[in-house]
């Protein structure tokens, strides 16, 4: 039955509950009910709920904080928020272009990789290689990129052809042998790009660790030395995508640097506003920005929020509180905390089979069979069922997407809480969690 909300929402046969107040790691709805936000809202909010000393300070700024719309105008929080940003990030970074989200970041950086070619008179080169159980965003264009199989079904006859390459899944790999990661998943980065042409292929997406899609997926401690390696070689951009996975969420203020390479371009979402402001960014490279202002100079691309005062203002704020409280490296610190009592859990419940992740972002992926690692029946609902009751106890984790089983079903949660949880919160998460696998673990109900 149809609600008659004047919302069109997602699911048009319910209504959500409405929240009413946030406070650090909780939310609490019309009713008065906590939740502990052990997903940080889709792993938006880094510096935790309720932070009132941003509205009190985007107040008193007034009518200084105007639209200005960024292909007449700039002003001082763009100029502030950028300098702060390029002032932590890879060494090789060099230009800022604001956002009002994660998938305009993803779409702007597609753009720019062929814009950059075509600066350098490669304009043969267009095409980008992006890896299955991936998600770049929403729009035509990031879905395209997006190796998120139940989202692009419906969208198949528009999306834009993407040559897609294995994911670092050690987990479930099928492509090296003998149990021993030999990157053999890289490797399939230079197959691609040479099946493609090497002339035709701008630019490579991948998120550092990846979220929903295959929650906490983290790649081998080699892995992005051998694309940066394999990205050289054929002058294909690497582009990062840490619209979830950046900004502090795995205890760096760049995911990437615990990799020790330097991409391209980087992507950034989510945490940079904090749910404060629809905020994202594009970090661009020296030898992008070079090639620019030796050529014509003009990105030809244009959003009318690109850089708006109010959402730059609101992500200084953020920036400032996360610098003030340690929070772009205190995930490194909790996250081990976190870890530890994920990985008791494990020793206590075999339907979990696997855990990944790294700072405060982990996957918990679930099977039917620990030893085969055989997952359950997609008709069991094991996810929902695990969601669903960890939330009518007050504790709110995201569902992954099914299909992390090479497309054929898998369980698996993303836990991915505000950067100021406690440990004693992290307690209540766990307990929640080690309840509802007592309830549903053993046998499917």
């Amino acid at each position: 039955m149809h609600n008659h909300s004047p919302v069109f929402y997602r699911d048009l046969n319910a209504v959500p509950p409405a929240i009413v107040r946030g406070e650090g790691s909780y939310l609490e709805d019309a009713s008065g009910r906590r939740y502990l936000d052990a997903s940080a809202s889709a792993g938006v909010v880094g510096i935790g709920h309720g932070r009132s000393e941003i509205w009190d300070a985007l107040a008193a700024a007034g009518d200084k904080v105007t639209f200005v719309y960024n292909a007449t105008f700039t002003h001082p929080w763009q100029e502030e928020l950028a300098g702060r940003i390029l002032a932590m990030a890879p060494s090789n970074m060099a230009g800022v272009y604001f956002t009002s989200g994660g998938s305009e970041a993803n779409e702007s950086a597609w753009k720019l990789a062929r814009q950059y070619f075509v600066e350098r008179g490669k304009p043969q080169k267009y095409k980008a290689v992006a890896r299955w159980l991936s998600y770049h965003g929403v729009t035509l264009a990031t879905l395209s990129l997006s190796g998120r199989t139940s989202w692009r079904e419906i969208y198949s006859p528009l999306l834009l052809p993407v040559a897609r390459v294995a994911p670092p899944y050690e987990y479930r790999c099928r492509i090296c042998g003998g149990g021993r990661c030999t990157l053999a998943c890289a490797d399939d980065l230079e197959r691609t790009i040479l099946m493609e042409g090497p002339e035709t292929v701008a630019a490579f997406f991948a998120e550092p660790i990846v979220g929903t899609t295959a929650a906490g997926l983290t790649p081998n401690p080699g892995y992005y030395r051998r694309i940066r390696e394999i990205c050289d070689r054929y002058d294909v951009l690497f582009v990062a995508d840490e619209v979830l996975c950046g900004y502090g969420r795995t205890g760096h203020p760049f995911a990437i640097s615990g990799w020790d390479v330097a991409p391209d371009i980087v992507t950034l979402g989510k945490a940079i506003g904090s749910g404060y402001a629809p905020l994202g960014a594009m970090v661009v490279s020296e030898k992008i920005r070079e090639v620019f202002a030796a050529g014509s100079g003009r990105f030809v691309h244009g959003l009318t929020y690109s850089g708006t005062p109010s959402a730059c203002f609101v992500g200084n704020r953020v920036h400032e509180i996360m610098s003030r409280e340690g929070l772009f490296t205190r995930g490194a610190e909790i996250g081990r905390y976190l870890e530890a009592g994920l990985r008791a859990l494990a020793d206590r419940h075999p339907a979990i089979g696997d855990i990944r992740g790294r700072g405060l972002l982990w996957g918990v992926e679930f099977v039917e069979d620990r030893e085969t690692r055989r997952p359950f029946d997609p008709k069991v609902g094991f996810t929902a069922k695990i969601v669903g009751h960890m939330r009518v106890n007050g504790i709110l984790v995201a569902a992954g997407i099914p299909g992390i089983n090479h497309g054929q079903g898998g369980d698996h949660i993303q836990i991915s809480p505000p950067f100021t949880i406690s440990e004693s919160e992290i307690d209540v998460l766990l307990d929640g969690l080690d309840e509802a696998l007592k309830r549903y673990g053993s046998v499917p109900a």
